[in-house]
Protein backbone atom coordinates (compact mmCIF):
# COMPACT_ATOMS: atom_id res chain seq x y z
CA UNK A 1 0.00 0.00 0.00
CA UNK A 2 1.01 3.84 -1.18
CA UNK A 3 -0.31 6.76 -1.03
CA UNK A 4 -2.18 8.09 -3.65
CA UNK A 5 -4.60 10.38 -4.83
CA UNK A 6 -8.00 10.12 -6.37
CA UNK A 7 -10.04 12.98 -8.08
CA UNK A 8 -13.28 12.46 -10.10
CA UNK A 9 -16.55 13.30 -10.70
CA UNK A 10 -20.16 11.60 -11.23
CA UNK A 11 -22.69 12.86 -12.85
CA UNK A 12 -26.26 11.91 -13.81
CA UNK A 13 -29.76 13.92 -14.63
CA UNK A 14 -32.86 12.64 -15.88
CA UNK A 15 -35.54 15.66 -17.55
CA UNK A 16 -38.91 14.92 -18.46
CA UNK A 17 -38.86 17.82 -21.34
CA UNK A 18 -42.34 17.24 -22.32
CA UNK A 19 -45.53 15.61 -21.87
CA UNK A 20 -46.63 13.05 -24.58
CA UNK A 21 -49.98 11.44 -24.80
CA UNK A 22 -50.95 10.13 -20.70
CA UNK A 23 -47.33 10.33 -20.13
CA UNK A 24 -43.91 11.95 -20.31
CA UNK A 25 -40.92 12.28 -22.42
CA UNK A 26 -37.55 12.81 -21.00
CA UNK A 27 -33.60 12.86 -21.58
CA UNK A 28 -31.02 11.38 -19.35
CA UNK A 29 -27.17 11.30 -19.05
CA UNK A 30 -24.33 10.14 -16.94
CA UNK A 31 -20.63 10.92 -17.12
CA UNK A 32 -18.03 9.63 -14.49
CA UNK A 33 -14.38 10.24 -14.08
CA UNK A 34 -11.45 8.89 -11.78
CA UNK A 35 -7.72 9.76 -11.68
CA UNK A 36 -5.77 7.90 -9.50
CA UNK A 37 -1.92 8.72 -9.05
CA UNK A 38 0.57 7.17 -6.13
CA UNK A 39 2.47 10.17 -4.22
CA UNK A 40 5.96 8.74 -5.89
CA UNK A 41 4.72 8.83 -9.34
CA UNK A 42 2.50 6.11 -11.54
CA UNK A 43 -1.37 5.03 -11.80
CA UNK A 44 -3.36 3.13 -9.15
CA UNK A 45 -4.03 -0.49 -11.24
CA UNK A 46 -7.50 -1.09 -12.43
CA UNK A 47 -8.87 2.49 -12.62
CA UNK A 48 -12.19 2.57 -14.62
CA UNK A 49 -12.02 4.49 -17.67
CA UNK A 50 -14.23 7.73 -18.21
CA UNK A 51 -17.67 7.07 -19.34
CA UNK A 52 -20.46 9.18 -21.14
CA UNK A 53 -23.92 7.93 -21.21
CA UNK A 54 -27.20 9.46 -22.97
CA UNK A 55 -30.77 8.29 -23.26
CA UNK A 56 -34.42 9.27 -23.94
CA UNK A 57 -37.42 7.69 -22.54
CA UNK A 58 -41.54 7.33 -22.22
CA UNK A 59 -43.14 7.45 -19.11
CA UNK A 60 -46.66 6.96 -18.04
CA UNK A 61 -49.16 5.27 -15.50
CA UNK A 62 -48.64 2.24 -16.98
CA UNK A 63 -45.44 1.87 -19.79
CA UNK A 64 -42.18 2.67 -19.93
CA UNK A 65 -40.12 3.02 -23.06
CA UNK A 66 -36.42 3.94 -22.34
CA UNK A 67 -33.21 3.16 -24.71
CA UNK A 68 -29.48 4.25 -23.31
CA UNK A 69 -26.09 4.57 -24.84
CA UNK A 70 -23.52 4.60 -22.53
CA UNK A 71 -19.90 5.32 -24.16
CA UNK A 72 -16.35 4.16 -22.18
CA UNK A 73 -13.21 5.44 -23.32
CA UNK A 74 -9.86 3.31 -23.64
CA UNK A 75 -8.36 3.29 -20.60
CA UNK A 76 -4.72 3.50 -20.93
CA UNK A 77 -3.82 4.87 -17.99
CA UNK A 78 -2.25 2.08 -16.29
CA UNK A 79 -0.14 1.18 -13.35
CA UNK A 80 3.87 -0.31 -14.10
CA UNK A 81 4.11 -3.90 -15.67
CA UNK A 82 4.89 -4.94 -12.29
CA UNK A 83 1.13 -5.61 -11.34
CA UNK A 84 -0.20 -6.61 -14.74
CA UNK A 85 -2.24 -3.76 -15.60
CA UNK A 86 -3.11 -3.24 -18.99
CA UNK A 87 -4.84 -0.98 -21.09
CA UNK A 88 -8.58 -1.87 -21.87
CA UNK A 89 -10.20 -0.29 -25.50
CA UNK A 90 -13.36 1.37 -25.06
CA UNK A 91 -16.60 0.96 -26.05
CA UNK A 92 -20.29 1.76 -26.47
CA UNK A 93 -22.81 0.15 -24.84
CA UNK A 94 -26.42 0.20 -26.00
CA UNK A 95 -29.12 -1.05 -24.04
CA UNK A 96 -33.48 -0.67 -24.26
CA UNK A 97 -36.08 -1.70 -22.14
CA UNK A 98 -40.08 -1.32 -23.17
CA UNK A 99 -42.36 -2.59 -20.10
CA UNK A 100 -45.71 -2.63 -18.84
CA UNK A 101 -47.17 -2.20 -15.19
CA UNK A 102 -50.79 -3.18 -13.83
CA UNK A 103 -52.55 -4.23 -11.03
CA UNK A 104 -53.02 -7.87 -10.60
CA UNK A 105 -56.15 -7.15 -8.39
CA UNK A 106 -58.14 -3.76 -7.49
CA UNK A 107 -56.67 -2.27 -4.26
CA UNK A 108 -57.80 -3.91 -1.14
CA UNK A 109 -56.80 -3.52 2.36
CA UNK A 110 -53.08 -3.02 2.75
CA UNK A 111 -51.96 -5.04 -0.11
CA UNK A 112 -52.07 -3.85 -3.92
CA UNK A 113 -50.16 -6.18 -5.89
CA UNK A 114 -48.53 -4.82 -9.24
CA UNK A 115 -47.21 -7.07 -12.25
CA UNK A 116 -44.46 -5.56 -14.54
CA UNK A 117 -44.16 -7.76 -17.80
CA UNK A 118 -40.95 -6.27 -20.18
CA UNK A 119 -38.78 -6.82 -22.65
CA UNK A 120 -34.88 -5.53 -22.31
CA UNK A 121 -32.02 -5.70 -24.52
CA UNK A 122 -28.29 -5.29 -23.50
CA UNK A 123 -25.54 -4.83 -25.02
CA UNK A 124 -27.65 -4.40 -28.53
CA UNK A 125 -24.51 -3.50 -30.95
CA UNK A 126 -23.22 -6.72 -30.19
CA UNK A 127 -19.42 -4.81 -28.78
CA UNK A 128 -16.85 -6.83 -27.16
CA UNK A 129 -16.50 -4.88 -23.26
CA UNK A 130 -13.58 -5.78 -21.20
CA UNK A 131 -14.38 -4.20 -17.56
CA UNK A 132 -11.04 -2.74 -17.01
CA UNK A 133 -11.06 -3.31 -13.11
CA UNK A 134 -12.10 -6.86 -13.48
CA UNK A 135 -8.66 -8.92 -12.78
CA UNK A 136 -9.52 -11.92 -15.68
CA UNK A 137 -10.35 -9.13 -18.13
CA UNK A 138 -7.93 -9.94 -20.65
CA UNK A 139 -9.68 -13.58 -20.50
CA UNK A 140 -13.27 -12.95 -20.11
CA UNK A 141 -15.67 -10.66 -22.14
CA UNK A 142 -18.93 -9.29 -20.76
CA UNK A 143 -21.84 -10.60 -22.01
CA UNK A 144 -22.69 -10.06 -25.75
CA UNK A 145 -26.34 -9.24 -27.37
CA UNK A 146 -28.53 -10.20 -24.77
CA UNK A 147 -32.71 -9.93 -24.84
CA UNK A 148 -34.85 -11.14 -21.78
CA UNK A 149 -38.50 -10.88 -21.53
CA UNK A 150 -39.33 -10.40 -17.64
CA UNK A 151 -41.64 -10.62 -15.05
CA UNK A 152 -41.89 -8.65 -11.41
CA UNK A 153 -44.30 -8.54 -9.05
CA UNK A 154 -44.32 -6.06 -6.22
CA UNK A 155 -46.50 -6.27 -3.07
CA UNK A 156 -46.94 -2.42 -1.84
Amino acid sequence: QRDATFTGVELSAQWDAFEFGRGVIGIEGQYDYVNAKFSGGGYVPRIPPQRLGAGIYYRDANWLARIFALHAFDQDKVASDDVKDTPTDGYTLLNADLSYTFALQPESGRISPQMTIGLRGENLLDEDIRNHVSFKKDEVLQPGRTVRLYGVVRFN
